[in-house]
């Protein structure tokens, strides 16, 4: 097996049985310790539904980044901006930023918008957007640099999430983020793999070195960027870059009729 983010050799892992019936091998590269399974035919099965059962920690993952997002964007970047949630599912952050006064969209394939109707996004081929956030996407790209490449025709900056694999890899029965159980975590990386990525697309990492970073041409500072992704730091840092929300406008523009309070 070639790794997908260094396309050096990736020796056999651990199997593991996901969805509780297909026997699948893992692999982790010798050099940048990025861990991939085998080809995943199992994927039209654990895309039945594309959220899983067992993420129940959707909506209240959705509102705890509104906050770190806010503050990073008001210090980062240009605020006034568009911005693109990549793999968005059901629009619950893009409705919380547009919310906040960020003018946000959303994009999709598999999931069903309910919460962003009439704010989604096509694909491109040149970057027009500030920013794309792309929370607990990437553990699920089965092709990480043909997807990341697809990320960065929208914009040259992409904040996202995901968990970094521990310094000690945990087996696969020990460490709840392999997800077994759906079976859609398909590319779990190290950040060896990470910086990988940066330099094949040059782009700079940014990284708090667990759970959230960030790829972007920009020369930023990781101190600054990791303090912000602490909730309580950026709660007050969104109060000093707080935006007008898009609440009213966005109704208006909906429904063509007055928004009145």
């Amino acid at each position: 097996m070639i790794c997908k983010i260094c396309s050096q050799p990736s020796a056999p892992l651990e199997r593991a049985v996901l969805l509780q019936k297909h026997p699948v091998q893992y692999y982790k590269c010798s050099k940048c310790q990025f861990i991939q399974t085998e080809e995943p035919y199992w994927l039209d099965e654990a895309y039945a539904s594309p959220i899983t059962q067992s993420d129940i920690g959707l909506v209240g993952r959705n509102i705890g980044w509104t906050k770190p997002v806010q503050a990073i964007i008001g210090t980062m970047f240009n605020a006034q901006g568009k911005f693109l949630d990549y793999g968005g599912g059901y629009g619950l952050f893009v409705r919380l930023m547009r919310d906040a006064g960020f003018d946000f969209y959303l994009y999709d394939k598999h999931c069903v918008n309910l919460f962003a109707r009439g704010f989604e996004a096509l694909a491109q081929s040149e970057p027009t957007y500030e920013l794309v956030t792309a929370f607990e996407v990437f553990e699920h790209l089965v092709q990480p640099r043909e997807e990341i490449g697809k990320m960065l025709q929208f914009s040259r900056n992409i904040l996202f999430s995901t968990t970094l694999v521990p310094a000690h890899t945990p087996k696969l029965t020990d460490w709840w983020y392999y997800g077994l159980d759906h079976g859609q975590h398909v590319a779990l990386y190290s950040r060896r793999s990470m910086l990988e990525l940066a330099h094949y697309f040059d782009l700079n990492l940014i990284s708090t070195g667990h759970q959230l970073h960030l790829l972007t041409d920009k020369r930023l500072s990781n101190l600054a960027f990791s303090l912000l992704s602490y909730y309580r730091i950026a709660i007050w840092v969104a109060r000093l870059t707080k935006q007008p929300s898009l609440l009213a406008p966005d109704y208006i523009r909906i429904t063509g009729k007055p928004f009145k309070q």
